[in-house]
C-alpha cells in the first residue's frame, strides 16, 4: 500500500525534473499540448544529446523518426493543435503523387506556432535522410537496412552480422519511413513561413539531392532557393544578381541580403562540385566582394541594456534564487531574424569571407595559375589563424566551428599544393642536370626554387603545429577529476 504509490511518484518526479531540464534546453510553443511539447522536446534531446545516443555515438533515428511521426500528427490534427490550420487548395489539400498532401496555410497559427512546426518538419526530414534505405519488420518492429532482406526483390541477401537477430522477410517489411522530399516540399509549399526557414529548407533538399547523384534535380533546387532569396530583396531583383548565373551586381552590393548570400554560396559550391569551375568561380567571387563591403558591427553601450535587479547573494538566498530558476518556465526564445537583412561584417562573417578564399584558391591552382591558387589558400590559412585567436581571445564561438573547418582544410590544401610545386621544381632542376645545354634554364634560379618549396614546407609544418590547439583544443577534464588532481 505504501511502496507503489511512493514508487509511482518519484518515477513521475523523476521524470517531470528530466523534462524541466529538456524544457530550459529546447524550448517549446506554450499554446501546443502537454503530449505535443513532450514530444518536441525528446525527439531534440534523443538527435541531439550523447547522453541519448546509443553508447553516446550513434543517433537513434528510429526513435527520433517515431517522436517526429507523432508530433506532426497531432498538430496537422484540427481536433489537437491544428485548429485554424488552413488546407490549400480547398478541403483535404492538393494530393501530389509520392508525396502526399501540400503544405498548409499557417499564417493565422503564431509565431511560436509556425516556428515550433517548422522544427518538427525540418526534424522529420533529417530523420527520413537517415532512414532512407531501411525497412520495418511489422512483426518483430525492428528496423533492418534493405539489403539484408530476404524476399524475390533481393535474391541475393547480405549476411547478418555476428550475433543480430534472423534476417527479416520481405512479406513483412515497409519501409521504416517516409521519404524526405515529403516533409522538404511541405515546408516549400507551406504559406507562413519566413524566407529564411524556406531557403533553409530548399538547400537542405538540394544538398540531400546531391549526395544521392541528382545533379540536374539539385541544379533546379538551387535555382528555387535563389529564387526564395531574391524574393526578401528591397531592390529590384534583377539589379542586385543575375538570376540565371547567380553572380552579385558589384554595384548593388549594399542591398544584398544574408538569405542571398548563403544562396549564391550554396549554388557556387554546387557548380564546384559538379566540376563545373567556370560558373562557380564568378559567384565565389562576388559573393567574397559584396562580404567585403558589409557594414561593421554596430557597437552598443551596456548603458542602454535593460539591466535585473541585483541579487542577494548571501546567506540561503542563492539556494532560494536556484529553486526558483528550477520551478519557474524559461521564456520562449525572441523570434529569430528572417535573413531579409544586410548583415554585419562580425568574426561569424569572417569566417564565411575565409570559406569563400578556400574555394578559390582551389579552383584558381587547378584550373588557371598554380601560383596564384596557393597565395589565396595562404591567405585564406592566414585569415582563418587570425580569426581563430581573436574568437578565442573574446570567447566567442559563434562560427567557430566554420572557422575550423577552413583552416584545418587551408592548411590541408597548402600543404599539398606545396608538395606538388616542390616535385616539379626538383623535377626541373634535375632535368637541367641530365641534359645541360646552352641555352637551357638558369640552373642556379631552378635550385633556387626546389629550396624555396622546401623551406615553405617546413614553414608549413611549423604552421600545422602551432595551430593545432585552435582546430583541436584539449578538452578539461570533468569536475570530479579535477577536484580530485
Amino acid at each position: 500500500m505504501y511502496f507503489w504509490p511512493i514508487a509511482v511518484l518519484c518515477v513521475a518526479l523523476i521524470a517531470g525534473v528530466h523534462q524541466t531540464m529538456l524544457e530550459r534546453k529546447y524550448p517549446t510553443p506554450r499554446e501546443w499540448s502537454f503530449l505535443s511539447r513532450w514530444f518536441l522536446r525528446t525527439a531534440l534531446a534523443t538527435e541531439r544529446d550523447d547522453s541519448s545516443k546509443v553508447d553516446r555515438v550513434l543517433v537513434d533515428w528510429r526513435r527520433v523518426g517515431f517522436f517526429y511521426k507523432q508530433l506532426l500528427g497531432r498538430l496537422e490534427n484540427e481536433t489537437i493543435d491544428g485548429k485554424f490550420l488552413i488546407p490549400r487548395g480547398g478541403d483535404g489539400g492538393i494530393l501530389v503523387e509520392g508525396l502526399g498532401r501540400t503544405g498548409f496555410d499557417v499564417s493565422m497559427k503564431s509565431e511560436p506556432w509556425r516556428r515550433g512546426y517548422y522544427e518538427a518538419l525540418m526534424g522529420a526530414a533529417r530523420a527520413a535522410e537517415n532512414l532512407e534505405g531501411h525497412v520495418l519488420d511489422k512483426k518483430r518492429n525492428l528496423t533492418f537496412p534493405k539489403d539484408v532482406v530476404v524476399g524475390p526483390s533481393n535474391p541475393r541477401p547480405k549476411p547478418m552480422p555476428y550475433g543480430h537477430k534472423e534476417a527479416p522477410k520481405e512479406e513483412d517489411c515497409e519501409d521504416a519511413y517516409a521519404s524526405p522530399q515529403v516533409f522538404y516540399m511541405k515546408i516549400l509549399t507551406t504559406e507562413g513561413f519566413t524566407t529564411k526557414q524556406r531557403l533553409d529548407a530548399a538547400l537542405a533538399y538540394a544538398d540531400w539531392l546531391d549526395f544521392k547523384g541528382l545533379r540536374d534535380t539539385a541544379g533546379s533546387m538551387y535555382d528555387w532557393a535563389l529564387d526564395i532569396a531574391k524574393s526578401g530583396l528591397a531592390a529590384p531583383a534583377d539589379f542586385v544578381v543575375d538570376g540565371k548565373t547567380g553572380v552579385i551586381n558589384a554595384e548593388a552590393t549594399k542591398h544584398v541580403t544574408d538569405n542571398l548570400l548563403r544562396a549564391s554560396t550554396a549554388l557556387a559550391v554546387h557548380h564546384a562540385s559538379a566540376g563545373n569551375v567556370q560558373a562557380a568561380l564568378p559567384i565565389f567571387l562576388s559573393v567574397l566582394r559584396a562580404r567585403k563591403d558589409l557594414p561593421a558591427e554596430a557597437i552598443t553601450s551596456e548603458s542602454f541594456e535593460k539591466k535585473s535587479k541585483p541579487k542577494d547573494e548571501t546567506g540561503l538566498w542563492p539556494y532560494y534564487y536556484a529553486i526558483l530558476d528550477w520551478l519557474t518556465e524559461a521564456p520562449y526564445p525572441p523570434r529569430p531574424a528572417d535573413g531579409n537583412q544586410r548583415p554585419f561584417h562580425t568574426l561569424k562573417e569572417a569566417c564565411e569571407e575565409i570559406g569563400l578564399m578556400t574555394y578559390i584558391g582551389e579552383i584558381l591552382y587547378a584550373t588557371s595559375s598554380e601560383e596564384k591558387g596557393l597565395s589565396w589558400t595562404r591567405d585564406a590559412v592566414d585569415a582563418a589563424e587570425a580569426v581563430m585567436w581573436v574568437m578565442q581571445e573574446e570567447e566567442k564561438n559563434d562560427g567557430r566551428e566554420k572557422c575550423q573547418q577552413c583552416l584545418r582544410t587551408g592548411l590541408d590544401n597548402w600543404k599539398k599544393m606545396a608538395r606538388r610545386m616542390a616535385i616539379e621544381a626538383e623535377q626541373r632542376e634535375q632535368d637541367a642536370i641530365d641534359k645541360p645545354s646552352w641555352f637551357g634554364p638558369n640552373k642556379v634560379k631552378l635550385a633556387n626554387d626546389a629550396r624555396r618549396w622546401e623551406e615553405e614546407e617546413a614553414q608549413i609544418q611549423l604552421r600545422i603545429q602551432k595551430t593545432a590547439p585552435l582546430i583541436d583544443p584539449i578538452k578539461p577534464p570533468p569536475s570530479w577529476i579535477a577536484s580530485v588532481i
